[in-house]
């Protein structure tokens, strides 16, 4: 098996990954999950994370969180349409031996009622993710964002920077409107080509085992959250223009083969982030991986993550019992 390889400050990087629309049609797909490759079978392993641990939303924590692992806290925000159970498992499982991880489901998504909301913006996305840390006894996380979650994490950042830590940028974008097209293509595709386009046809030819990574869903759809929150993207302002004097340190992760999120993207998510003077900001590029590359090479986008902050530890992070 080719080692994958992280190329640092391409020219273009692959960016933005809102369009977990394609996984609105998956709702039976790869119930199984592949066996790693012996390189990561036998890779050393740190101490089990601890027992996770659902909560359910309250007043002090309006969406419903999983935690699990030990160590600083991360925030984990999945993307369009998706729900706490559909990260790949290695990956989680990676990053919970040296954090203290949070999952959480959006409102109307998974365990968390939609409730009174008349609306749903990224604004209001981005204070439940801070009011639900609050709750959790978190008053500063570092936050993943992977594809709209990326844009909500930004939102916290832009609206609430005393809570974040560090961002990671995950197949996500500035701005909607240059994904806007792909996420409605995605729409009119059905599962099976859904499922044979999210990966690198020659790539996956060579690894079948990474469809049967896409964890399938747990509950129906909620179709009226859905549609909120494509409608929120719609009404994000994005980034440009946006940026204070001292955004957090960025880590910017991209695939090479994402077709759903051309490579410019991730370049204007860069510019804006590295023209502020003083900004900490890091892009890289996964050789082969696709808008899935999560369910392609976890053990080695988590790395990526963990040495990220390990060069941005957060010694503010205050944890109370919730």
């Amino acid at each position: 098996m080719t080692t994958p390889r992280l190329a640092k400050r391409p020219k273009y990087a692959l960016a933005a990954g809102l369009v977990w629309l394609a996984l609105l049609l998956l709702t039976a797909a790869g119930q199984s999950r592949a066996q790693p490759s012996q390189a990561v079978a036998d890779s050393p392993r740190a101490e089990t994370p601890a027992a996770p641990h659902l909560l359910a939303a309250s007043p002090d924590r309006p969406l419903d969180s999983l935690v699990l692992g030990q160590g600083q806290p991360l925030v984990l925000l999945t993307g369009y349409a998706m729900t706490k159970e559909m990260w790949d498992t290695g990956f989680i499982e990676a990053l919970a031996r040296g954090h203290r991880l949070v999952l959480l489901d959006y409102r109307g998504m998974g365990e968390t009622p939609l409730g009174q909301a008349a609306d749903i913006s990224l604004a209001s996305m981005a204070d439940d993710v801070v009011r639900t840390m609050g709750g959790l006894g978190i008053e500063k996380a570092h936050i993943l964002g992977w594809s709209m979650g990326g844009m909500v994490a930004q939102e916290i950042a832009l609206s609430r920077p005393e809570a974040v830590c560090s961002l990671t940028l995950l197949a996500t974008a500035g701005d909607f409107a240059p994904v806007r097209p792909a996420a409605d293509r995605l729409a009119a595709m059905g599962s099976e080509e859904i499922l044979a386009s999210m990966f690198p046809v020659v790539w996956s030819a060579a690894h079948p085992e990474a469809a049967g990574r896409v964890r399938p869903r747990v509950r129906p759809l909620a179709r009226e959250a859905v549609s909120r929150q494509y409608a929120a993207m719609l009404g994000w302002p994005g980034l440009a223009g946006r940026l204070g004097e001292a955004p957090p340190p960025v880590l910017i992760l991209t695939g090479s083969d994402d077709w759903v999120c051309p490579p410019r993207l991730a370049q204007a998510l860069w510019d804006n982030y590295a023209a502020v003077p003083g900004a900490s900001v890091n892009i890289a590029v996964l050789a082969h991986g696709s808008h899935w590359m999560m369910h392609q090479f976890p053990d080695v986008l988590a790395a990526a993550v963990e040495a990220f902050l390990a060069r941005h530890p957060c010694p503010d992070a205050q944890r109370k019992k919730p």
